[in-house]
This record gives structure tokens, sequence and C-alpha cells, in this order.
């Protein structure tokens, strides 16, 4: 990634927070206070906590809502099987082990789980653990170190900023090692990170990684920065 292409688009977000009257990333801040407020493995009733965690009052599309989504299927797999759905969060959870590994384990314990309720539901054919949605899973219970993963718009930025090595789409670990490196520079305008907080403060006041997400979304649909 070139640096001053990096400065080029921080330049086209701040225009664009100053300019904009209403914030289209805002869902994203409200569901991660839903989720900072109720989420809590050690709790007895996990399928009532996971259902409030995920939850929102202005979108549910990043776990793809309440029907034939992510949300519906992990509601399932508790009701089927609490306590391995328990660890399977612990284990996403753990940093002592390998970022990549951890993720594709998470989505191989869900195919397990599907198989096992297709014996008995043989209509239930998908579970829409996506990476897209381990991804949100990291970035909810630590937004200071994992961004969401969305490849599609982070391949086009990675592109944008004239990167000469793009993660491939299943180099997990190297998209948020990236994406983390490119909140150190982001966060270093003390002046660009209160005006964005200043346009969701009212859903989530802290600093979080998830604002890489709102510049990746600038480098990737916007102009393109000379």
């Amino acid at each position: 990634m070139k640096v001053d292409k990096i400065n080029a688009y921080k330049e086209l977000f701040r225009e664009h927070l100053e300019v904009t009257q209403s914030y289209n990333e805002l869902y994203k801040y409200d569901a991660l206070a839903h989720f900072q407020q109720n989420w809590d493995l050690g709790v007895l009733d996990l399928a009532a906590t996971y259902n409030k965690s995920f939850s929102s009052e202005l979108s549910g599309r990043l776990w793809g809502g309440s029907q034939n989504s992510a949300k519906e299927m992990m509601l399932k797999f508790i009701e089927q099987d609490k306590e391995f759905v328990r660890s399977m969060f612990r284990d996403l959870y753990d940093e002592k082990k390998d970022l990549g590994m951890r993720v594709n384990r998470f989505q191989l314990h869900c195919d397990e789980l599907l198989t096992t309720l297709h014996e008995k539901h043989p209509n239930q054919n998908h579970h829409y653990h996506t990476t897209d949605e381990v991804g949100l899973y990291l970035a909810f219970n630590a937004p200071e170190t994992y961004a969401l993963y969305h490849y599609a718009s982070f391949s086009i930025m990675m592109q944008r900023l004239d990167s000469r090595s793009i993660p491939e789409a299943f180099e997990t670990e190297r998209y948020f090692k990236l994406c983390s490196g490119l909140y150190k520079l982001l966060s270093r305008d003390q002046l660009l990170v209160d005006l964005h907080i200043s346009k969701r403060g009212e859903y989530y006041d802290q600093p979080t990684m998830l604002m890489v997400n709102d510049f990746i979304s600038i480098c990737s649909k916007g102009p393109i920065a000379q």
C-alpha cells in the first residue's frame, strides 16, 4: 500500500464525514453497542443472550436478519447442543491460538452441527456462517482488535491503494493484520478520529477498528483518489 494513496483516501473520508448529514454506517455501531451490552458466554440461557446480542433498531443486515440467516441457524445450533456452541465461541476467542485455524475450526463445527440438524430437518441445508459472519463474532467481541471481514470491498480498496500483494480470501490473518495497520495510520489523525466518533457517538462512542470498514467503503465505492 502506498502512503500517498492512503492519505488521499483519508482526505476523501474526512470530506465525506464533514459533509454527510445522514451517516449510512450507523447500523454497525448500533449493533455493536447491543452486543457489548448483552454478550456473556457464561450465562445459563445462551440462546436468549445470543438473541439479545445480535439485535439492532436500525438493521440486521450484518447477520442476515432473523430468518434463513446465520442468526437463525446459530439459535438452532444452541438449541441442539448449547455447550458445544459455547466451546466453539471460547475457542474462536482464544488469542493464544492461530487465528486462521480458529476461523476454520468454527466453520467446520458449524458444518458438523448442520449435518446433525439436517438428519432431523432435511430442509436445513445452509448454516450461513461465511468468513464474514465469523469475522463479525471476532469484531464485536474485540472491536479494538478486529475489523469486520468484508473481502470484496477490501480487495477493491487494496487495488486502489496500489498494493503489490493482496491477500487471498482465505488468508484471514493477513486480512486482519492489514486492517490493523490501516487503523494505526488512520488513528494517528486525532481530528479524524474525533470527527468519526461525533458521527456515531450516539450509538458507540469508543475507539473501534470498525472505523477501518468505513474507510474501506469510501475507498471501494467512492471516487478514485488522485
